[in-house]
């Protein structure tokens, strides 16, 4: 007789090997009606909810990319063992650089003319296309938690002028190892020529980017959020984006996702989009994958 298969509740999307990987130790199941089945769960954050739900006291192994102080609290009260992506920090810091040579190089936009069949001649489409260099410019990165410090990392290899600004000032010693130097957000906006947003958001940070921190920021700014769309006012970004104070924007993070975009985004040429694809890889998904077969 076959053994049977423990059971996994999956909140989360996986890549699809992620996913065979999965399948192959665990009955998967996905209607969060349905929880009180499984011994596992992958999720990206656990829900609130979830601390006086009855069905999720069944679960022994939690897998997922962060948690909240009182959702943490909880798994360790009750006795579960919870998993951390800590490489989801790399894969985010790596889809942010994507997204910044993306935007300067136009990429999107040129494979679509390819695809399309807009090539009629040798120039047409390079100079349409036309980009600029990304070594030597100033980057902001406006927070430099964990996912900050790896794409500063990345960046000392384009000789990059790296700034940042947060709540706190990392140490002269980090600051002198990484090449980064601390900012008032003012001063950063000013000055870069790319602005990461990487800040979590909280009621602090809700609308943290308006209409006085875009009028200070520098004219032709290349504007990266792979955070959350609610840090920045979307009526002040749509401000800045069609009076060319953002050069070009790069967005993995929307004010309404799994919506059909606004035409102001979908339609502009200096815009690239991704679906929340952040810490969307193979590698990233096993972390969680690997740790919950390990356990279950």
């Amino acid at each position: 007789m076959s053994k049977l298969k423990p059971v996994c509740y999956v909140g989360m999307s996986l890549h699809p090997r992620a996913r065979e990987a999965l399948a192959a130790r665990f009955d998967i199941i996905e209607d969060e009606a349905e929880l009180g089945r499984a011994s596992a769960a992958l999720v990206y954050t656990v829900p609130e909810r979830w601390v006086s739900d009855k069905a999720a006291q069944g679960l022994h192994f939690i897998g997922c990319h962060a948690t909240e102080p009182g959702s943490r609290r909880w798994i360790y009260d009750c006795g579960f063992v919870l998993i951390l992506a800590k490489s989801l920090w790399r894969t985010v810091a790596e889809h942010t650089l994507a997204l910044m040579m993306a935007a300067t190089r136009n990429i999107a936009r040129a494979d679509e003319a390819i695809r399309c069949g807009q090539w009629r001649n040798h120039h047409d489409l390079k100079v349409r296309f036309s980009g600029l260099d990304f070594q030597g410019k100033t980057v902001g990165i406006w927070g430099m938690g964990k996912i900050g410090a790896e794409l500063c990392d990345m960046l000392r290899g384009f000789r990059m002028c790296i700034l940042y600004n947060d709540i706190a000032r990392r140490p002269d010693e980090w600051e002198a190892s990484m090449g980064a130097t601390y900012a008032p957000l003012l001063d950063m906006l000013a000055q870069s020529d790319y602005l990461c947003v990487l800040l979590p958001l909280n009621d602090e940070t809700t609308g943290l980017m308006g209409a006085e921190e875009f009028a200070t920021m520098k004219r032709g700014c290349v504007l990266v959020n792979t955070a959350r769309a609610g840090i920045i006012d979307e009526g002040a970004f749509r401000t800045a984006l069609t009076d060319g104070t953002v050069g070009a924007a790069a967005l993995d993070v929307f004010w309404n996702e799994g919506a059909p975009q606004p035409d102001y985004l979908t339609s502009a040429e200096n815009v690239v989009l991704s679906p929340h694809l952040g810490g969307s890889t193979y590698e990233c998904d096993m972390v969680l994958v690997n740790g919950i077969s390990m356990r279950g």
